[in-house]
C-alpha cells in the first residue's frame, strides 16, 4: 500500500512538472530529491525500455554503478525469458496505466533478487514508465520455507506406515497416508484430495461422522477395538483415534484421524483363542498329569490330573513354584531331577516314586520339554507329561517274584535229578563188580555222549 500511494504521490507530482515546463527548475529538483532518497527503489524508462534514471536504493538493492544502467537496455536486468516480453509487459501497462507485479532481476554478481515492482504509465502518445521496487527476497525465503515444510509434511504423512488422514472443517481430505489409501483401497491421494470424505467412503456408520462432529467442537476421541461394517456385509475392526488441528490464530482448522484395520488381527486372535481353548480341553480332559512352567518354575497351566496327584484343584496349584511340590518325590530322585531340569530344562523317561497326601506311594515315569521363543530362542517355558506305571511296576514286581520262585524250584528238581542220576550210576557200579547186566543203561550211555 505505501509503495502505490509514492506511486501516486510521485507520478502526480510527475506529471503536473511535465506540464509546468514553464515553472521554474526547483520543481524538478524536487523531484529528482524525492525520487532519490525514497527507500524504495526507483528505475524511469522510456517508451523503448531503455532506463532514463535511477535511485540509489536500487543501486544498493542490486549493487551497480549509475553509470552500469543509465542508457542500457532493461533487458539487461531481466532473465532471458523474460526479457522478450518487455515490451508486450510496456504495452499492457500503457494501457492499464498501473501494474503492481512480482518479477526477478538480475544484481551486480550476475545472481537473481526476487522483487515487487510498481509500474505506472506516464503519457499517452509516447509514455515513459515509473518502476518502483521492493525487495521481497525475506518474503520469498519465508514462502519457500513454508512449502518446504508443507512438502515435507505431505511426504512424512504419506510414507508414514501409519493410516493417517488430515481434513479440513469441511471434512474435505487435505492430507493422506498411503498406508490410508491401502487400508481402503483408494488407487491414489491425487484422487481424493480436496473431496469430502463422506463422498469417498459413503458406507461409513453414523456413529464416526458423530464423532467427526465432536472433534471438530474440540474433542479427542479414540477406539481400541470398533467395528466397522462395509456396504458389501463385510466386517472390519478397527483402533481409531479422532483429534482437532488448530490454525495459527488459534482456531480449529479440521480434524486428523489416525486408523489401523486390525482385521486380520482380530481374525488371529480368534484363531489362536480357539487354539488355546482347544489345547486347554484337551489338556483338562487327558488322563495323564500335564504341567507347565515358566523359566522361574512358576506353575502356569495344569490339569485336573495333576493337581489330584496332590489333592488339589487346578486353582490351588497354578502360580505356586514347581518346588513346593518337591516333598512328594522320593528324597533319593529330587536333588538329580531338579539339577537336570535346571541344567537341560529337560528330562526323558525318569522313573520317580511319588507319595500323595495320604501317604500312597505310585510310580510314574516323567518327560519334560523345554518350550523356545522362535525368533530369539530364549526359554518361555517347559512342559512335563506323566505316566502313571504303578500297576506295571506292581505286575514287573509280582512276575519277578514268580520268576525267583521258578528258579528256586528249578534248582531243587534239577539237584535231585543230579542225585538219581549218580545213584543209578553206583547201582549199575555194583552190578558190573558181581558180574551181572546193567540195569540203567541210559545212564551209561549220558556218559559216553
Amino acid at each position: 500500500m505505501l509503495v502505490i500511494l509514492m506511486v501516486v504521490a510521485v507520478g502526480m507530482l510527475f506529471m503536473h512538472c511535465v506540464r509546468k515546463k514553464t515553472e521554474s527548475s526547483v520543481d524538478a529538483n524536487q523531484v529528482e530529491t524525492l525520487l532519490r532518497a525514497m527507500p524504495e527503489g526507483y528505475i524511469g524508462l522510456d517508451g523503448q525500455g531503455i532506463i532514463q534514471d535511477v535511485n540509489d536504493a536500487y543501486l544498493a538493492m542490486t549493487g551497480y554503478a549509475r553509470s552500469d544502467l543509465v542508457g542500457k537496455n532493461l533487458k539487461l536486468v531481466l532473465r532471458e525469458n523474460r526479457s522478450e516480453t518487455l515490451f508486450s509487459h510496456l504495452k499492457t501497462i500503457e494501457l492499464q496505466k498501473s501494474v503492481i507485479l512480482e518479477t526477478e532481476q538480475r544484481i551486480k554478481d550476475g545472481s537473481f533478487l526476487p522483487f515487487e515492482v510498481s509500474v505506472t504509465a506516464l503519457g499517452t502518445t509516447n509514455p515513459a514508465f515509473m518502476c518502483f521496487y521492493r525487495t521481497i527476497a525475506m518474503r520469498k525465503k519465508v514462502e519457500l520455507s513454508l512449502q518446504h515444510s508443507a512438502d515435507l509434511m505431505r511426504y512424512v504423512i504419506e510414507h508414514t506406515r501409519s493410516s493417517i488422514a488430515i481434513h479440513d472443517t469441511n471434512l474435505c481430505y487435505l492430507y493422506v497416508s498411503q498406508k490410508y489409501l491401502d487400508e481402503y483401497g483408494i488407487q491414489d491421494a491425487a484422487s481424493i484430495i480436496g473431496r469430502h470424505h463422506y463422498e469417498v467412503l459413503p458406507d461409513l456408520p453414523q456413529k464416526w461422522r458423530d464423532v467427526h462432529q465432536r472433534a471438530l467442537a474440540g474433542e479427542i476421541l479414540s477406539a481400541e477395538d470398533d467395528q466397522y461394517i462395509r456396504a458389501n456385509g463385510k466386517v472390519e475392526y478397527t483402533r481409531w483415534e479422532c483429534r482437532p488441528w488448530y490454525t495459527e490464530e488459534g482456531t480449529i482448522g479440521g480434524i486428523i484421524i489416525y486408523t489401523e484395520m486390525i482385521t486380520k488381527q482380530k481374525q488371529i486372535e480368534v484363531e489362536l483363542r480357539e487354539a488355546k481353548n482347544y489345547v486347554e480341553g484337551l489338556l483338562a480332559h487327558a488322563n495323564a498329569p500335564i504341567v507347565v512352567w515358566d523359566p522361574a518354575m512358576k506353575i502356569t497351566l495344569a490339569n485336573q490330573a495333576f493337581a489330584s496327584l496332590f489333592g488339589r484343584t487346578v486353582a490351588d496349584v497354578v502360580g505356586r513354584n514347581l518346588a513346593d511340590f518337591a516333598k512328594h518325590i522320593n528324597a533319593r530322585y529330587r536333588s538329580d531331577l531338579f539339577k537336570q531340569l535346571e541344567e537341560n530344562q529337560a528330562i526323558s523317561s525318569a522313573e520317580l516314586e511319588m507319595e500323595n497326601e495320604n501317604g500312597e506311594r505310585r510310580t510314574f515315569i516323567w518327560n519334560a520339554s523345554p518350550i523356545d521363543n522362535p525368533d530369539t530362542g530364549a526359554l518361555m517355558a517347559t512342559i512335563a507329561q506323566g505316566q502313571d506305571i504303578t500297576q506295571r511296576k506292581m505286575i514287573e514286581m509280582e512276575n519277578a517274584k514268580q520268576l525267583d520262585q521258578l528258579k528256586r524250584w528249578y534248582a531243587v528238581m534239577a539237584h535231585r535229578e543230579d542225585r538219581i542220576m549218580e545213584l543209578k550210576r553206583k547201582v549199575n557200579t555194583l552190578l558190573k563188580q558181581e558180574g551181572k547186566p546193567i540195569r540203567y543203561a541210559a545212564v551209561e550211555e549220558d556218559r559216553n555222549a
